[in-house]
């Protein structure tokens, strides 16, 4: 019985305390090979968890021989995570390292939310607006030359670049978290508030940027009529009608409300409150 409590009581922090577990090489590959399907069960409710969980799968389950501990892990790694499929293979390395480590879950949730949204836009920018531009460019050309291999072309050249960031990232995330765990240990209360107010600047950021809402009401004012949002809203907080919304659909997930309903009822509502004359 006393057991059972002090498991519950530690689910912030693993029972087997123990790192003398060895990742070989072997084991290694197959981790960052398994991340190539990343994206393979992208889903709107937990964007790339599954394809994440499924490349860190071996590693755990070396790492962590109690159960108990293994379960923790796994629904950790099972949460919301979305980042660039191209640099993703860093923040595994780092992840891998901080396991191995026996870092304290919370410390580890809070490396995730807060390295996912800047190498997202770091990743995208880089393959988006950079990489694939070039490479599909490349075979475009060859084509049309009648180079009949130009798809192969592009497919070679484009996997070329991945592979010779992909591999290394990984080694290099690996061994920059072991060598900073014992750095976490000392300061892990500083490292997770500051990387806490790093995701959350991030997330202010994305909210401001792209969560559109516009009023289409109106207040008479004797021969005028004065805008409630611009007039009013915008006023008081610039975007302080997209802060709403976002809050809001942070209260009922944390309610455990399904993402998915959540999004339906916005694209639901969306459609009433237009032909209401409201948005």
């Amino acid at each position: 019985m006393s057991q059972q409590a002090n498991e519950i009581k530690n689910d912030d922090e693993y029972l087997d305390q123990g790192n003398e577990i060895v990742l070989d090489k072997k084991l290694m590959r197959q981790s960052w090979l398994r991340m190539l399907w990343v994206q393979a069960s992208f889903n709107y409710q937990r964007m790339q968890s599954s394809g994440f969980l499924y490349a860190m799968l071996p590693a755990l389950q070396r790492i962590h021989k109690n159960k108990h501990d293994l379960s923790l892990s796994l629904r950790l790694h099972n949460e919301f995570f979305n980042t660039s499929p191209w640099l993703v293979s860093f923040m595994q390395g780092v992840i891998l390292a901080m396991e191995k480590g026996k870092q304290p879950i919370e410390t580890i949730r809070t490396f995730k939310v807060a390295a996912m949204g800047p190498l997202g836009g770091i990743g995208d920018a880089m393959c988006q607006l950079t990489m694939l531009p070039i490479t599909a460019s490349i075979a475009a050309s060859l084509a049309l030359d009648k180079v009949y291999i130009a798809p192969l072309i592009f497919l070679v050249l484009f996997n070329m670049v991945r592979f010779s960031i992909w591999v290394p990232l990984f080694n290099y995330g690996y061994k920059l978290g072991l060598n900073a765990l014992s750095t976490l240990k000392q300061q892990s209360e500083a490292f997770s508030r500051g990387a806490t107010i790093l995701g959350l600047m991030v997330v202010g950021a994305l909210t401001a940027s792209f969560v559109r809402v516009q009023l289409d009401v109106k207040i008479p004012l004797g021969e005028t009529a004065l805008s409630l949002q611009e007039g009013l809203l915008d006023k008081i907080m610039p975007n302080i009608l997209p802060l709403v919304v976002v809050a809001c659909c942070y209260q009922l997930i944390m309610h455990g409300l399904s993402p998915v309903k959540i999004m339906l009822g916005m694209i639901a509502g969306s459609i009433i409150f237009h032909y209401a004359g409201i948005l």
